[in-house]
């Protein structure tokens, strides 16, 4: 039976993302995913093609604390209040809408300090980060199968840094769930569609560094048309869904 192998989330849009034993799955999302983002001086979000060298950093947000704290490659450490939080901003990428608040302080300056440019930390409401859908998922025989480079202390599906990693599958089976509904631990999900990938799946999440051409090798193995990996899917009950849960189609 196919069970979760491993869920992650990126507590902020082009950090690295980390992992969780078990998250909370509501209406918009898990409320620490993709919740935080970075605007640049002209009003755009950074992202990892702009500054890939942000996967590096290691964010840790504590909602309840309303805290945000980052660790740089170095070991240094910088730390944020969310509340209370400052102005209202907007911004859009991949053509969605995304507001929030600015979140004053050290994380924001020594971000900054970091990428050589101004950058603005924005918190958004729950269910503003995610581009394609709330939950994401993948099998690990499909990460497996395109050849993903390997690193020390990574694991190879860090790279497409999705909510749900699925053991017990053949390669690509998950796409067979689209237009069904799968219950996840104590949530169901309705998978909608197969999740195209883009050239940010070629650096390396631990340095940012281009180090596979992974569209290229997408290309080859399931043809120019089917550059994809892994699926997208909603929320139809929410739940908490852990590592080890079951993954049932209904």
């Amino acid at each position: 039976m196919p069970t979760v192998d491993a869920l992650t989330i990126a507590p902020v849009k082009a950090l690295a993302a980390v992992r969780r034993l078990a998250v909370r799955l509501d209406a918009d999302g898990v409320a620490e995913d993709r919740r935080l983002f970075l605007l640049r001086p002209d009003g755009s979000v950074a992202t990892q093609r702009r500054h890939p060298a942000l996967t590096g950093v290691v964010p840790d947000l504590d909602l309840a604390e309303e805290s945000l704290r980052v660790t740089f490659p170095d070991g240094t450490v910088a730390r944020s209040d969310l509340s209370p939080v400052g102005d209202p901003v907007q911004a859009t990428l991949f053509g969605k809408d995304r507001p929030g608040r600015l979140v004053p302080g050290e994380v924001a300056a020594a971000l900054s300090s970091y990428v050589g440019e101004p950058l603005r930390v924005v918190l958004g409401p729950v269910g503003v980060g995610w581009d394609e859908g709330p939950v994401s998922l993948v099998s690990t025989a499909s990460v497996t199968a395109v050849g993903v480079p390997t690193e020390p202390a990574v694991d190879s599906a860090a790279r497409f840094r999705m909510l749900v990693e699925v053991g017990g599958l053949a390669p690509f089976d998950e796409e067979d769930w689209v237009g069904r509904d799968l219950r996840i631990g104590e949530a169901v999900v309705a998978v909608t569609h197969r999740l195209g990938r883009c050239v940010v799946i070629e650096h390396s999440p631990r340095t940012g560094a281009k180090d596979w051409p992974g569209v290229r090798a997408l290309a080859d193995l399931r043809g120019a048309q089917a550059v994809v990996l892994g699926v997208i899917g909603t929320v139809r009950d929410p739940g908490v869904i852990r590592v080890g849960d079951a993954v049932e189609p209904d």
